[in-house]
């Protein structure tokens, strides 16, 4: 089932991204994803999905209703590859097709925004959360909706700083990596949290063990790690490998099913892994999270890990797709207002607010383009295979569990 997953993925991406698409007729708006599809296949599938759910469904009930009239939604997926040269090419590409907006996991955010800023093509990034990247001011076209890597890195240092750690920290040459690792040194150094070793690896890496030897003969309690799911997954597999019994805390990467599928023969080694990310549910409760994943799960289909627990197939829920549904619907409310994208868009888009997918408000100001509340970080630790709400912090010990086992 992921396999034939994964293969109809890449189908779609393969047919629309091709060189030939054509631009926006008069009669509809284009939503453009440019993700990591090839090289980050989760990420890429998020946003891609989350996207076309809330496109699916506006087309549905006749499009975007606009002072002009109706108007249906396109979506053209492009594949970045990770490459931020690549994510330049995709927002060029966007702008010369009249795109209303473009969706992306952020990857070439600092080389989009020269090309959307002057055509006023709202950017919104729906995973990487690197604080340079959001700038009102200099960037007015990047928005994020995402959780912010300064905020989840601050979460983290407050949750370990009690139990005076000497941290061995881990990050992978990528802009996600570069820039968590940025906001978690800044976090540790605020909480006095000791970092014994501050270790740098290539993004998607296969094999760590230089990394992790490094932290632990610098006297390393914990490791962080803030890198692609593949270093993760290497940093878990070199631990075993040396017989070290150490907590690993991760970034969101560490929720990629990725992880688990390779770690499938060992779902023991997953006990002692903890990844910081965003409350799923919101203070309201968790029915409109469930209703968004049962609408999710029939048009879209159940995201499956590709592993078992308890003789069930585990699931992955579809909390990471809300951002780009969120920001699909934010849009196009925001067009209803504007009655055009560009300019009368993006000052919308300052002013127009929506309820997003899990309950929680969703909207940004003119000096202010983050989506997501600083105060709604938790953490998780995994079950086997299935991961929990941590006990032992106060905001993840009130949250609910969320079923991730098919019945």
């Amino acid at each position: 089932m992921v396999t034939m997953w994964l293969a109809s993925l890449l189908v779609l991406v393969s047919a629309c991204a091709g060189g030939g698409s054509q631009g926006t007729s008069a009669d509809e708006f284009q939503v453009v994803v440019s993700a990591p599809m090839s090289t980050e296949p989760w990420i890429g599938a998020f946003i891609e999905r989350g996207a076309r759910l809330a496109v699916d469904e506006l087309n549905a009930h006749g499009g975007v209703t606009t002072p002009s009239g109706a108007r249906k939604v396109r979506l053209t997926v492009l594949d970045n590859a990770g490459s931020p040269a690549k994510a330049a090419a995709n927002a060029r590409k966007a702008v010369d097709d009249h795109a209303a907006v473009l969706l992306t996991d952020g990857t070439g955010a600092a080389s989009v925004a020269p090309i959307t800023d002057p055509v006023h093509l709202p950017v919104f990034i729906c995973f990487e959360g690197g604080d340079e990247l959001i700038d009102p001011v200099h960037r007015p076209s990047l928005f994020r909706m995402a959780p912010a890597n300064k905020p989840m890195a601050r979460r983290l240092a407050d949750y370990i700083a009690n139990s005076h750690p000497k941290v061995g920290l881990i990050s992978d040459d990528s802009t996600y990596g570069e820039q968590g690792r940025a906001a978690l040194l800044a976090a540790f150094k605020i909480d006095e949290v000791k970092v014994v070793a501050d270790q740098k690896a290539p993004a998607r890496s296969s094999d760590l063990t230089t990394q992790v030897l490094a932290a632990r003969q610098a006297g390393a309690d914990r490791l962080v790690v803030w890198a692609s799911a593949s270093d993760v997954v290497a940093v878990i597999q070199a631990v075993h490998a040396l017989g070290w019994e150490v907590p690993v805390y991760t970034g969101p990467t560490g929720e990629d099913p990725l992880v688990r599928r390779r770690l499938a023969e060992h779902p023991d080694w997953l006990d002692q892994v903890t990844f910081a990310s965003f409350r799923m549910t919101s203070e309201v409760g968790p029915a409109p999270f469930e209703q968004f994943r049962a609408g999710y799960e029939a048009k879209m289909g159940v995201d499956l890990v590709g592993v078992r627990q308890d003789g069930k197939q585990v699931v992955q829920p579809p909390d990471w797709a809300m951002f780009s549904y969120d920001s699909v619907r934010l849009v196009a409310a925001s067009l209803s207002e504007a009655g055009a994208p560009g300019e009368p868009l993006m000052d919308a888009l300052n002013k127009i607010s929506v309820t997003g997918a899990n309950g929680d408000y969703r909207g940004y100001a003119a000096d202010q383009h983050e989506g997501v509340n600083p105060s709604d970080m938790y953490f998780a630790r995994f079950h086997g295979f299935v991961f929990e709400p941590v006990g032992d912090d106060p905001l993840s010990d009130t949250l609910p569990s969320v079923n991730q086992l098919q019945d």
